[in-house]
């Protein structure tokens, strides 16, 4: 095996391993998330619309996580195979769903209620943006989705 084709096939496998901890971090968050749907403590118990509607907000919330997780497995498995717009809408979806665990902080305070859940956090988001950045298509390849 040549050295290019060797190199290829190391960092294919580094970026799968590296996704497989972001997708991992994103499953167990999305279940955390998800199981705040019927956890009555969630509740907001003084929202003028309904105590229930932070409930609702959460299964909002993992679902759209569940969406973006899933794109990574796609990434996944396409692996270098996958098309610049597949990959491009994956990596858009991702900034934003890491976004949102990060930039609270610095804004308003706001981060995962334990460190434990941090560090599933840290794991998710370098995992899932390293692979992906790993596995970023030619910006040349013109073939769609």
């Amino acid at each position: 095996m040549s050295n290019q084709k060797n190199d290829t096939k190391i960092k294919s496998i580094v970026a799968r391993i590296l996704l497989s901890l972001g997708i991992l971090g994103g499953f167990i968050s999305f279940w955390y998330t998800l199981e705040f749907t019927w956890t009555p403590e969630f509740q907001a118990t003084n929202l003028p619309v309904g105590p229930t509607h932070s409930n609702y907000h959460a299964f909002r919330e993992a679902l759209l996580a569940l969406a973006v997780n899933l794109l990574l497995v796609r990434v996944f498995i396409k692996g270098a195979t996958i098309k610049y717009e597949a990959w491009a809408i994956t990596a858009f979806m991702a900034a934003f769903y890491y976004l949102g665990w990060w930039a609270a902080w610095p804004i308003w305070g706001y981060h995962a209620p334990n460190l434990t859940a941090e560090l599933n956090h840290v794991m998710a988001t370098v995992g899932g943006v390293i692979g992906l950045i790993m596995f970023r298509p030619n910006k040349e390849c013109k073939e769609y989705l």
